[in-house]
């Protein structure tokens, strides 16, 4: 099982960085994200748990389940469809509001998967963890410059 974990500082309360996180739609001005859409829409809130949002990334699309949304708190989900060769475990975004004169929350972000590999199952998940981890990385940094 591969691990990985990002994080990064924003100048905005928890509940609004998780309000910009959490939005389905905002995914669509990532790099490489064509489109965000929901398959399903959440059980007591749109992009709630139990929604399904899919990310068209033009060759391939990666359908993602919601399986917690605590607003301002957390966010889960678990990637449900794709065409890389994975086993995902889930991943957890926590918000954590930091003490100071102004507003601000540290966002971690939290993934576990395993290769679904019948060869080389530990470096092709370490590979494809590195590379989530960096587009997690990208996408932080966006919706980053989004809050300024």
């Amino acid at each position: 099982m591969q691990s990985l974990h990002v994080s990064r500082v924003f100048e905005a309360d928890a509940a609004t960085v998780f309000d910009v996180i959490s939005d389905h739609a905002g995914y669509a001005s990532l790099p490489g994200v064509r489109r965000a859409w929901l398959r399903r829409t959440g059980d007591a809130h749109r992009d709630g748990v139990n929604a399904e949002r899919v990310l068209d990334l033009g060759l391939a699309r990666i359908v993602e389940r919601i399986t917690e949304y605590e607003p301002g708190n957390a966010l889960g989900y678990r990637i449900i469809e794709s065409p890389l060769p994975i086993e995902h475990a889930g991943a957890r975004l926590t918000f954590e509001p930091l003490p100071g004169p102004t507003a601000r929350t540290r966002v971690h972000w939290r993934s576990q998967l395993r290769a679904s590999t019948p060869l080389a199952q530990a470096p092709v998940a370490f590979a494809i963890a590195r590379q989530m981890a960096f587009a997690y990385g990208v996408a932080l940094r966006i919706w980053g410059r989004r809050l300024r």
